[in-house]
């Protein structure tokens, strides 16, 4: 059957859609890909990942390469004043006030032959029933995660309940001024509260975004853009029968070939 003017020419217009449909799906499955890459969020610190504290940080050294890692260390509590650290939190819609109480890491679990004090968080109340705070557990093995330094501010004893002080931020800085050094830069807080306490929540998984492999993934999604604008163009002025070719099914008009015809026209055209 002969083609008309303007019908689909579902051959070529078929090609174009099915290679338009591997290209996007190709653009769109890397761009996603890359988008992860650049959004790639952080695992939650998990008991299983456990190191000696030692293996993760010093006594007095940067803190910046431990914080985040699951550890266990030994040692014991001391009978120094506990931190009441507020400042303003809210834990699960309740003003929170952290317990934080100074334990002496043994000699042989720093990694320096030498005691340290490593601060650690033992729990939370709400800052309405600080009286709930007792004294230091008989515990000599702690696991938990290291949490950096929120930076230094002042410590105060009044208004403090007994055997307490109070502090706005959690800074080794600020605990070295009621404790014994040396002291670790980071602080550990507990899997397990202490008897009377509440957990601290875990940590969200923070996100890092890495800005090429973003740039990359919206680069993608714009070649898959341009590749869907181009076929379509393509198939908008393409994709039917033109009008020459239409007109190729009506019979050609006759031509002279007979050469006394051909001669008789030209002197009927002469003037």
């Amino acid at each position: 059957m002969s083609a008309r003017q303007g019908d689909v020419r579902w051959g070529p217009v078929s090609t174009v859609v099915a290679a338009l449909v591997v290209v996007l799906g190709v653009c769109g499955a890397l761009g996603a890909w890359q988008w992860s890459v650049g959004t790639h969020g952080g695992d939650p610190v998990e008991a299983a990942d456990a190191v000696p504290l030692a293996d993760a940080l010093a006594p007095a050294s940067p803190a910046e390469g431990g914080v985040g890692k699951a550890v266990t260390v030994s040692g014991a509590f001391t009978q120094a004043d506990a931190a009441l650290v507020g400042g303003g939190r809210v834990i699960a819609g309740v003003e929170a006030v952290l317990v934080v109480r100074p334990f002496t890491v043994a000699a042989d679990a720093t990694g320096t032959g030498e005691a340290a004090t490593l601060p650690v968080v033992v729990g939370w109340v709400p800052a309405d029933d600080l009286a709930r705070v007792g004294g230091p557990s008989g515990a000599t093995e702690l696991s938990g995660y290291l949490r950096g330094s929120e930076g230094a501010s002042v410590s105060t004893s009044e208004g403090a309940p007994d055997g307490t002080f109070l502090a706005d931020t959690l800074s080794p800085a600020v605990f070295a001024q009621h404790w014994d050094s040396p002291m670790y830069s980071a602080l550990l807080v507990t899997d397990t509260p202490e008897e009377g306490l509440q957990a601290i929540p875990a940590p969200e998984p923070e996100t890092e975004l890495n800005f090429r492999s973003i740039v990359y993934a919206f680069e993608w999604w714009l070649f898959a853009a341009f590749f869907l604008f181009v076929g379509v163009r393509w198939i908008r002025d393409n994709g039917r029968v033109a009008p020459d070719a239409a007109d190729g099914d009506e019979p050609a008009p006759d031509v002279p070939t007979d050469a006394a015809t051909a001669s008789a026209a030209v002197k009927e055209g002469s003037p």
